[in-house]
């Protein structure tokens, strides 16, 4: 049964299915995401997408010339991103590396200083080693260009939209135009991992290991978990069993830094940990440190080996998340006054704001409004920087392309729907020009999904559990939605300035405590503090630990007032 109402806010709900049994929500889930079979998707493991390195376009000839480096004692460049993707895909190969005994360094930019990818100064300072950009490097044509000139050996391992192939040693990534694989959802620290898988191969051929200890691939996994969920790529086939095995080794705390973080006192309320915990816990705090500080402290957290410094560490990023959030809060303030209803794209700009927290704020403005998001500030060059999060139906990293064609923009890339761009600050008019030419779309009313209707009394750690078999779920296998039916709003209170946190009851007493984040001075949090009788409920249902204490709570997203049970 699937049928469509319109709630309190103006939104659609789209909804999958009416009443649901527990012993039937599987199943229902799984239909409503196209699994066929639910039990064979439910246990496929790695073993069953993992392809063979080499059907990449220069992943052999990137095995054959780092295993060379390795066997010559050459020494090895690690080059990465600040943001989780690159600190773990840099984490992995310093592990492996490590392991092996080969000789190593790595460099992260500053983000305040440097910006994003490569830059000349580096390969210069590198030129003496092979050196491994991952996460970046898929647009540094020119940078790639001086490398080659210079005979130096650069390695590219990069996920990041690519119209042409710069000039380099080996460019491994699924997104090159003479491409033919299907491995377009990878993260780069899932290609890193495969990369990996290639080189242990290849060393195990040429007898490298003897009678060393070859390294237990395994280990790895969490890494590629964190990045493969924080990078928000699309949690199907070879992506979902990455997150799945990285889940597992993260419970088994096999890495030290990630176990420190996720344990007391750095945090109470971790019980049970999902893609989730990932998402909302591990990926802030080690985005922090490339925010607001260097994104070296979270991959020295991520590979050290002393208790000491990994608590140390981790102490740190917390306190660095929170200021982050501090700042985040008054940023955004500044921000919605640039929001116009007639424009069909918001580009807010202030050259003070914080670099390390705009693309935050371009998230958070897009979701409030609907609309693709620009926002700008300055480096400490005097170079206006762009943090850009789009919808659906506008693929911004065209947009930016189309903007160096026509020199509004200097520099740029990304993806679809998030990307990111250099600008002379005296062409912001130019710009705002450009983007009312070059933004079109057809506005319409937000949707919401939900994948069926739940009784309150039914939403019990039972029901949980039996939703939990289709985890993990992310971007490609979304969360499910539930509507809690016919409840009232009772003990409605501001949380934290922002947050509205309140219970639901039903006609028999049964009640559930519930948040709406983010929802003060919305329509939604207007409705939530009048505590409404007989109302319907859209939102997540969550299992909560505080404390070691468990518990069921909702997290509302919308309201209506239509009996949606027929």
């Amino acid at each position: 049964m699937k049928y469509k109402i319109t709630s309190l806010t103006n939104k659609i709900w789209n909804i999958q299915d009416g009443l649901v049994e527990i012993s039937g929500i599987a199943e229902i889930l799984a239909k409503n995401r196209g699994i066929g079979d639910l039990g064979t998707f439910v246990n496929k493991s790695i073993k069953d997408f993992l392809p063979d390195p080499f059907v990449f376009i220069d992943m052999k000839e990137a095995v054959y010339r780092i295993v060379d480096a390795i066997k010559g004692n050459q020494k090895i460049a690690i080059l990465g991103d600040y943001d989780v993707d690159g600190i773990s895909a840099v984490s992995v190969l310093i592990k492996f590396l490590e392991h092996i005994g080969a000789d190593y360094s790595y460099l992260i930019p500053s983000r305040m200083d440097e910006g994003y990818g490569l830059n000349i100064a580096n390969i210069e300072k590198y030129k003496d080693y092979l050196i491994i950009a991952v996460d970046c490097g898929s647009s540094s044509v020119e940078e790639l260009a001086y490398a080659k000139n210079n005979h130096i050996d650069v390695i590219v391992i990069d996920h990041h939209s690519m119209s042409t192939i710069p000039d380099s040693f080996a460019i491994i990534n699924p997104h090159r135009p003479d491409e033919k694989n299907n491995y377009k959802y990878l993260c780069a620290t899932g290609l890193v991992f495969i990369y990996v898988v290639g080189i242990n191969r290849q060393l195990k051929e040429v007898g490298f290991y003897g009678t060393k200890m070859e390294p237990d691939l395994t280990d790895y996994l969490d890494l590629v978990a964190l990045a493969t969920v924080c990078d928000v790529v699309d949690l199907i086939e070879l992506n979902r069993t990455f997150v799945q095995a990285g889940l597992k080794v993260i419970k088994q705390r096999r890495n030290l830094g990630i176990g420190i973080l996720l344990s007391a006192p750095i945090n109470k309320s971790i019980g049970i940990i999902t893609s989730e915990t990932i998402s909302f816990f591990l990926g802030p705090r080690l985005n922090a440190a490339g925010r607001m500080d260097h994104a070296d402290l979270s991959v020295r957290l991520l590979t050290t080996k002393n208790p000491l410094e990994a608590k140390k560490i981790a102490q740190q990023l917390d306190a660095l998340n929170n200021e982050r959030q501090t700042l985040e809060q008054k940023i955004m303030a500044e921000a919605v006054s640039f929001e116009k209803k007639d424009q069909n794209f918001i580009c807010a700009y202030n050259f003070n704001w914080h670099i390390g927290i705009i693309g935050i704020i371009a998230g958070r403005m897009k979701e409030k409004y609907n609309k693709p998001t620009i926002i700008i500030s300055k480096d400490s060059k005097g170079i206006g920087k762009a943090s850009c999060r789009s919808i659906k139906d506008v693929d911004i990293s065209s947009i930016i392309k189309k903007g160096i064609d026509h020199e509004v923009i200097i520099s740029g890339g990304g993806h679809h729907m998030a990307a990111g761009f250099s600008i002379d600050t005296s062409k912001i008019n130019d710009l705002l020009e450009f983007l009312a030419l070059n933004i079109k779309y057809e506005h319409y009313v937000p949707e919401l999904y939900a994948d069926c209707i739940v009784p309150l009394n039914l939403v019990t750690v039972a029901f949980m559990e039996a939703v939990s078999i289709l985890e993990p779920f992310g971007v490609g296998n979304r969360p499910p939605k539930f509507i809690i039916p016919n409840v009232k709003i009772v003990s409605a209170k501001i949380v934290k300035e922002n947050h509205i946190s309140f219970s639901i009851e039903d006609k028999n007493a049964n009640s559930l405590r519930a948040i709406s984040f983010r929802c003060v001075g919305t329509p939604l949090g207007d409705i939530l503090l009048k505590e409404c009788n007989s109302v319907s409920m859209l939102g997540r249902v969550v299992i909560s630990f505080w404390n070691d204490r468990k518990y069921i709570s909702f997290q509302l997203e919308d309201i209506s007032s239509d009996v949606v049970l027929k």
